[in-house]
């Protein structure tokens, strides 16, 4: 996953992303480079009296598409933190879902917590009863570096009262 932290003179933003290693027009010549090869292949062996080959191409290339499309529908998925001008706002996309959240910097409290019987931790941002969980997209050592960056932020006016880090 990439995180990319960007400084502004109205303020900080930090972008998450996963990983994409083809785009859309890869991801199409990667499936018609398939149904060339399975095609021919399964026409070839059709044609020497193995016919019952062709359903499972069908199939094998059916199934293809499908996770292709799913990588298409959350290739363009996303998690944005924002600190400009007294107001922190969190923004994700995740498939089709859309969220947006907006806090006050000075309410703000930052949690890096691992619940019992999870193997990752999460890092939590939480105001006036609203929860919100940032960092998803991103490796265990990422959201370290994105936790101590957030709490060097966000408690640079209040040390150690926006913080916790419990295991």
């Amino acid at each position: 996953m990439s995180l990319v932290a960007t400084r502004t003179v109205a303020g900080r933003t930090w972008v998450a992303r996963p990983n994409r290693s083809l785009s859309v027009i890869d991801r199409k010549r990667v499936f018609g480079a398939m149904v060339v090869v399975s095609g021919t292949i399964a026409l070839v062996f059709s044609y020497f009296g193995a016919w019952p080959i062709l359903p499972f191409t069908g199939f094998e290339l059916a199934l293809l598409w499908w996770a292709l499309r799913c990588c298409e529908k959350t290739a363009e998925d996303f998690e944005r933190i924002a600190l400009a001008s007294g107001q922190l706002t969190i923004e994700t996309r995740r498939g089709g879902l859309a969220e947006r959240h907006e806090f006050r910097p000075y309410w703000v409290q930052l949690q890096y917590v691992r619940y019992p019987g999870q193997g990752s931790h999460r890092l939590l941002i939480r105001s006036h009863g609203r929860e919100v969980e940032v960092g998803r997209m991103l490796t265990e050592e990422q959201k370290r570096v994105l936790a101590a960056e957030l709490k060097q932020i966000l408690g640079a006016a209040w040390p150690d009262k926006n913080y916790k880090e419990t295991n």
